[in-house]
């Protein structure tokens, strides 16, 4: 089946925004049960080593065995089931091995490169054990997605961070006050189970008849010898996760939840161009690349990349001029004081400027895989965790939380473009020509968002009148790219 990438990612849109507007109420509700406290401190850097679990299933696994699945339906569909099966028995086993190691190290880690108190660090180590069944649900989990993606579920996948959310909220709240922070773990856990049958579910009504199997055929053997590149680039880039926790542990209490707040507020585009364009793209270039169609692959991610320049730049803009606005919207209740958020807020003003490379990156990373450059997937993991580090250490001491945001923002600038200069030399020529509209947006949105902070200051919430003065070029910076990615759509090859 043949996907129209820009008409099936329109028909997600809603979709993702109203199903990840409700996974977005996680953190929240967090912030409304425990605020920024030692419980949040250890929560969130435990939940670090799970979440560069989680990354390595979304990214190495998913983007490993997407291309693979699409090629095997292609050259033997009769594989299918049993490819399906043994890819998740042994990313189960590789989550388990992997979750052990955190377990174990936790305590020792948590001595040695944290100033957390004593309290802190008993429920951090508790806290990795208790999530090491939602390590392995994680990955296994990735693979049916993928499967989901290969068989053209987009709708089904979209749905999924609403089921999962109501179930991790609830199951939390329910509780709350038997098991107190420790109903955090559990509500995850329960939470992933759901998603991960509901994807399975899916894939079984598309005629896929999942057989779990141990045996390494043709197939999973040459996911295996992809994985490896992948998976070497994916850990080290996950890494940063693990990085900037560890960091932020050496600074007062409170640091850590921070951070994790104003991360969680850095991923909403993220999370919404993963679930929409980026899932649409990866398999439908999978699936022609399958095909022998790569002109045709080619130029849809030519596409894909100029509409994510467009489209994202005029929200960035207004997302960082109501930086802190946002901040007060999603947490300031319960626990999470207006202190707390004007340090999210803060913070997550440096964050912003590196939100447009790095969903470029996510894109461009896609891409390569496609082409099979596997190679540079784990060299650019390399120069992303040293420049990461090295920033982190520079910037910390004169910068403090801040500096880990700055960081970060540098260094998914810095690999984004490694990563679309590499990717120039296949893409359809005329390149600057095409580009250049784009481009255009991304400074005008730039010059927006400078200018409205020089001249109307901070935006301290959505009563006030200047924030939705400042949204007026935003909007009309925003139909602007609608109109060019609506006039795209319509010229040379449908992609």
């Amino acid at each position: 089946m043949r996907q129209n990438v820009g008409r099936a990612t329109l028909t997600l849109i809603p979709i993702a925004i109203t199903s990840r507007g409700a996974a977005f109420l996680i953190p929240v509700v967090v912030a409304l049960w425990f605020g920024v406290d030692l419980i949040t401190d250890a929560w969130f850097w435990a939940l670090a080593f799970p979440t560069f679990a989680v990354v390595l299933a979304g990214s190495a696994v998913a983007t490993t065995v997407t291309p693979a699945l699409a090629r095997v339906k292609q050259e033997s569909p009769h594989e299918v089931p049993q490819m399906i099966g043994g890819l998740l028995v042994w990313s189960a086993g590789l989550a388990t091995a992997l979750g052990l190691c955190f377990c174990l190290s936790g305590p020792w880690v948590l001595e040695n490169f944290t100033d957390f108190e004593t309290e802190t660090q008993s429920l951090a180590a508790m806290f990795l054990w208790e999530l090491l069944p939602f390590m392995v649900v994680t990955s296994a989990g990735a693979v049916l997605r993928a499967g989901c993606e290969v068989e053209g579920l987009f709708k089904r996948i979209a749905f999924t961070p609403l089921i999962r959310a109501v179930v991790v909220i609830g199951t939390t709240w329910m509780l709350l006050e038997p098991a107190g922070a420790h109903a955090l773990p559990i509500g995850l856990i329960l939470g992933e189970t759901v998603q991960a049958l509901w994807w399975g579910v899916w894939l079984t009504l598309a005629g896929v008849d999942i057989e779990p199997t141990t045996k390494l055929n043709p197939a999973i053997r040459q996911v295996g010898r992809d994985f490896a590149p992948i998976l070497g680039g994916e850990v080290l880039v996950a890494l940063n996760l693990v990085i900037d926790k560890g960091f932020a542990a050496t600074l007062e209490q409170g640091s850590v939840a921070t951070l994790e707040f104003a991360d969680r507020a850095r991923i909403i585009p993220t999370t919404l161009m993963i679930s929409t364009l980026a899932m649409v793209a990866f398999a439908t270039w999978s699936n022609d690349a399958a095909k022998g169609e790569s002109a045709r692959s080619r130029i849809s991610m030519d596409k894909a990349m100029r509409w994510t320049l467009l489209l994202a730049s005029p929200a960035l803009a207004g997302m960082f001029i109501g930086r802190y606005a946002l901040i007060e919207m999603m947490f300031e209740h319960g626990a999470f004081t207006p202190q707390d958020t004007r340090n999210t807020a803060h913070v997550l003003g440096y964050y912003i400027p590196g939100i447009l490379p790095a969903l470029m990156g996510a894109l461009a990373l896609r891409a390569h895989i496609v082409e099979r450059n596997l190679a540079l997937v784990l060299t650019l993991g390399i120069a992303s965790v040293t420049v990461n580090f090295t920033l982190n250490s520079m910037l910390i001491g004169p910068l403090g939380l801040v500096g880990l945001a700055l960081s970060t923002s540098v260094g998914a600038t810095f690999i984004a473009t490694i990563w679309i200069l590499c990717l120039v030399p296949i893409l359809p020529s005329g390149l600057a020509h095409r580009w250049l509209p784009s481009m255009g947006i991304v400074i005008g949105s730039a010059l927006v968002a400078g200018i409205c902070e020089a001249t109307l200051g901070t935006v301290m919430s959505f009563s006030d009148t200047r924030i939705w003065l400042a949204s007026i070029p935003c909007f009309l910076l925003l139909a602007a790219a609608i109109s060019l990615v609506l006039a795209d759509r319509t010229s040379g090859i449908e992609s």
